[in-house]
Order: structure tokens, then C-alpha cells, then sequence
């Protein structure tokens, strides 16, 4: 294989990661984080919809993503220095393009967007690209250590006023939803206008400070495996497959001891969730090179070398099903009946990916992010 060549099995981890994601933030799409209509008990199965994902999914499948972002980092790297281009001009420009892609999705979709923070992971990533491998799995573990504390409190200081929306995407036009995404509602038009100037100018800045806490942690254990060569095909992953069984075990016996009320559990939680991304990383890799993966690899590389449209359209579809402006089933669904939609749209996205790339090359978000990139 050459160096800096796409690899295949980080791509089918990719399309796989998608579905948790897609589970995760379909409660989102839902509820929004109004925990009160989440745990509706007068919706049948709801209360166990939604300790499904939080317990198997929620926190878990981010992380892998940063992990393939980390690792992805590495491979364009290596791929540019090796046909002679300007690497950092490139990098640079993916890190902006991903900022402002991630500023529109925001804005214009969906509040609960990640590329911005991928796009400032993009300068982060950046101060390791020379770094020892060794360096690069140090800062991996402080990191990782420094978000179990700040991580749950910086969720909540994202989130911690969505609940002032629900009313909002359930009732309001495309225009109030636009708004209440980047200002508040005010007598003074002046004050609004203020307030919208100030949210679009610092959540690209604060984004360069959250990312190395919420991105940071996987996206360099990524980079540290991604210059090991490991994961590829003559690597075949044999270094990381022991113990995968005992890393999902403890990761959920870890979520599970949350359920407690006490000061310490947000804390268990995140790490519950980092334990579990990599016990699931590497049981995708046992899976990936077994007989019984065989029929299902290359739907799950297509999904993901198509990662970019298909998030960005599951966003478009499941606001356009929940919020007001669409279907207007915002909080009336429920959790099972969203897991069944999740696992429908997965579904359907891993076929029309699937026969999409038989004509094309690239998905029509990625085409653009690559003319933007190359200038080409």
C-alpha cells in the first residue's frame, strides 16, 4: 500500500460510527434536550428507548469519529507531501472550510452541529504534525484526563438554555427557528441585531477552545495510530483486537454506576463513554476482518466516504420530520419509534451510498470541499 493511500476498513468504521450518531442525535431532533418530554412515561416504551442510547450509544460514537478524524489528519498529510503539494495551505483551507460549513449547518439546519469543532480541531491537530508519536499518545491521555472534568460541565454550558427553543421548533416558522439560533428576542431591534453579531463572531473563537477539549482527546490517539501505520490492510489491526469484550463490559458497568445521583457521576459517565469507543473500535475490527463482515464491508466504506453528505443529510431530513416548518412531530414521536427511524434512515443511506458511488467518485459535499481544498 502506498503511504498517505485511503484506507478501506477507516472508512467502513466510519460508515458505522454514523449509525450511533445518528441514534444519538435523533433524540436530540426530537426533544432538543428537554429532559422533562424526554422521559415522557405516557409515551409507550419511552423511559427504555432512551436508556438504550444513552447507555449504548450516547458519548460513544463521537469519539470514534475524532478518532477517524485524527487518524484521517495524518493520511491527507502524508498523501499531500507525497504528489509535492502545499500541505499546510491545504490543511489550513479543510480547517476553514469545516469551520464555515459547520456555521452554516448550525445556523441554517441544525443547533447541534459538530464539523465547527472539527474544523478548529484542524489548527489544534496541526501543532503535532512533527511531534513523536510517543508526544502526540502523552498529550492524547492529559487531554483525555482534563475533559472527564471539564467535559460535562461544558456540555451543559453549550446546552444548558435549549430548553428557552422547544416551544420554538414546535411551533415557530423557519425564520424564528434561524433566530433563535443566533439571537434573542427583544423589544429593541438594536439589541437583537447586537446579540446576533456577537453569537456569529465568538462561536467560531470559543469553538478553537472547546474543540481540543470535546475533539482533542481521540482525534491525536488517532493521529499516534495513524503514524504507526497501523489499521491498514497488512496491519489488519492485529495489534488492538485482544480485550475488546472486557472494554464493553466495563464501559457500560462504568455508564450504568451513573444512575446513582451523586457529584462524581457525570465524571464516570464520560469515561464509561471513552472506555466504550474503544471497546467498540476494536470490536469493529474483529468484525471488519471476519467471514461475517464480508457481504457488508463495502456498503459500510461507501456510507463512509460519503460521511459528509450523509450527515448533513440526516439533519435536513429529521428537522424537515420534526420541526414545524416540516412534518411538525417535534417531542411526539418517542424514542422507540425514533430508534426504528435511525435504524430505517441508516438503512436506506447504506444502499443509496452504496449504488450513488457507482457513478460518482465523491459525494456533492465532499466534491465542493475538495475544489475548495485543492483550489482545483
Amino acid at each position: 500500500m502506498l503511504k498517505g493511500s485511503r484506507v478501506e476498513f477507516i472508512d467502513s468504521l466510519r460508515g458505522f460510527s454514523l449509525l450511533g450518531i445518528l441514534i444519538v442525535n435523533m433524540l436530540n431532533f426530537q426533544y432538543d434536550y428537554d429532559f422533562e418530554k424526554m422521559f415522557d412515561p405516557s409515551i409507550w416504551g419511552q423511559e427504555f428507548g432512551v436508556y438504550v442510547t444513552e447507555i449504548l450509544f450516547q458519548g460513544s460514537f463521537y469519539p470514534i469519529f475524532s478518532f477517524l478524524f485524527g487518524y484521517s489528519f495524518i493520511k491527507l498529510i502524508e498523501s499531500t507531501k507525497a504528489k509535492g503539494l502545499n500541505t499546510n495551505a491545504i490543511v489550513v483551507r479543510r480547517g476553514f472550510g469545516l469551520i464555515v460549513l459547520g456555521m452554516l449547518h448550525l445556523i441554517f439546519i441544525w443547533s447541534g452541529d459538530i464539523l465547527l469543532y472539527y474544523g478548529a480541531c484542524t489548527f489544534f491537530l496541526m501543532m503535532f504534525i512533527h511531534s513523536r508519536i510517543k508526544t502526540v499518545f502523552i498529550w492524547s491521555g492529559i487531554l483525555g484526563a482534563i475533559s472527564l472534568v471539564i467535559y460535562p460541565s461544558l456540555m451543559n454550558f453549550i446546552y444548558g438554555n435549549s430548553e428557552l427553543l422547544t416551544n420554538v421548533y414546535g411551533t415557530g416558522t423557519y425564520g424564528d427557528i434561524v433566530l433563535s439560533r443566533i439571537t434573542i428576542e427583544d423589544d429593541m431591534v438594536i439589541v437583537s441585531i447586537m446579540m446576533a453579531i456577537v453569537t456569529l463572531t465568538l462561536t467560531p473563537i470559543l469553538s478553537l477552545l472547546y474543540a481540543p477539549i470535546m475533539i482533542g482527546p481521540f482525534a491525536l490517539l488517532g493521529m499516534a495510530i495513524g503514524k504507526k501505520g497501523h489499521l491498514t490492510e497488512e496491519d489488519r489491526g492485529m495489534a488492538y483486537r485482544k480485550g475488546w469484550v472486557w472494554m464493553i463490559i466495563i464501559g457500560l458497568a462504568l455508564k450504568c454506576a451513573t444512575f446513582s445521583d451523586a457529584p462524581w457521576s457525570e465524571m464516570v459517565l464520560t469515561l464509561g463513554a471513552y472506555v466504550l469507543t474503544i471497546g467498540y473500535i476494536q470490536a469493529f475490527i474483529v468484525f471488519y476482518y471476519s467471514k461475517a463482515a464480508q457481504g457488508l464491508k463495502r456498503l459500510l466504506a461507501g456510507l463512509g466516504r460519503l460521511s459528509l453528505s450523509n450527515y448533513l443529510a440526516q439533519s435536513i431530513i429529521c428537522t424537515t420530520i420534526f420541526y414545524s416548518y416540516g412534518l411538525g412531530l417535534f417531542g411526539q414521536m418517542g424514542s422507540m419509534f425514533g430508534l426504528l427511524l435511525a435504524v430505517g434512515l441508516y438503512t436506506a443511506q447504506l444502499f443509496i451510498s452504496y449504488l450513488y458511488l457507482k457513478k460518482w467518485r465523491r459525494g456533492p459535499v465532499e466534491w465542493l470541499m475538495g475544489k475548495w481544498v485543492y483550489w482545483r
